[in-house]
């Protein structure tokens, strides 16, 4: 699969390499990508997307040439949608490493906790620090973490990095705020001659603090969302539904009927729609 996405990768550079500023309209994704852990040079990853999704457009393009043999649609269509097709594919392959990011980032803040714990608790038979993290390596479940410790000790292993810059380079593509300042502060230790022993100890109990304040007040605003949730998502809709609804009874006016018709089959479903948001962004990072 590496192979297939290198070959991939170097064929779209070489035929659509120039042209790459038709998907970085959208945004430079260079920090994404590399914060994504993609393994994509900026340039190839937006040339691979294009190229995907010119080749996609052209597929839509040639079924609607198609139906317009055969079955007459009107001829505009087919360009407009190759435009439209392009547009929304890029805009997707774009979102794609924002996403990523956003989804290593919570694993990384998740796992925080329990790997300093554990971290700590291998110091403690008096590894090194280089062997702490390939332990960690070997016994770490999440794939996401598993990831930033084998970049880590690739670096040191294999391109001869010393700790402190295999550390830097973690923290450059770390897009957990928490890690990052994880690893920041080992490295500051490390560079101060501390024992790494008593370091990982009281970071761990800083972490498992923090963790317990964060849960704390989580619960509290799951509590007012609760509350709002029942307000406004059952109370309010009920008393707007009987309202019109007797209204319609009394009157017998259409548009009573047409906003029976917004509440119930718009604003409702969009008000849960928001409401599945706002839990998402209130889950723990």
């Amino acid at each position: 699969m590496s192979n297939f996405l290198d070959s991939l990768a170097k064929f779209a550079i070489s035929r659509i390499g120039p042209h790459t500023w038709l998907f970085k309209i959208f945004g430079d994704p260079t920090e994404d990508i590399k914060k994504a852990w993609i393994n994509l040079t900026a340039d190839e990853y937006s040339s691979v997307m294009l190229l995907i999704s010119i080749t996609a457009s052209a597929l839509i393009a040639d079924i609607l040439a198609l139906l317009f043999i055969f079955i007459r649609i009107p001829w505009y269509i087919i360009p407009a949608a190759f435009v439209l097709f392009f547009f929304l594919s890029n805009a997707t392959f774009r979102v794609y490493p924002i996403l990523l990011k956003s989804e290593i980032s919570s694993s990384l803040s998740l796992r925080l906790p329990y790997l300093v714990i554990e971290m700590a608790a291998l110091s403690d038979t008096g590894m090194t620090i280089e062997k702490i993290f390939e332990s960690m390596l070997l016994l770490e479940p999440d794939k996401y973490t598993r990831k930033v410790l084998s970049f880590m000790v690739r670096n040191i292993k294999i391109f001869g990095m010393d700790i402190t810059q295999s550390l830097d380079a973690t923290i450059k593509r770390s897009p957990s705020r928490d890690f990052a300042e994880f690893i920041l502060s080992l490295k500051g230790a490390l560079m101060a001659g501390s024992e790494v022993r008593h370091f990982l100890t009281e970071y761990s109990q800083k972490v498992m603090i923090d963790k317990k304040i964060n849960l704390r007040y989580l619960i509290e605003r799951l509590n007012i969302i609760t509350e709002a949730f029942t307000t406004l998502f059952v109370v309010l809709p009920s008393v707007l539904l009987i309202m019109i609804l007797l209204f319609t009874m009394i009157s017998f006016k259409p548009y009573y009927y047409a906003f029976f018709l917004i509440i119930t089959y718009g604003l409702i479903p969009l008000m849960g729609i928001f409401f599945i948001l706002l839990l998402e962004a209130m889950r723990p990072k």
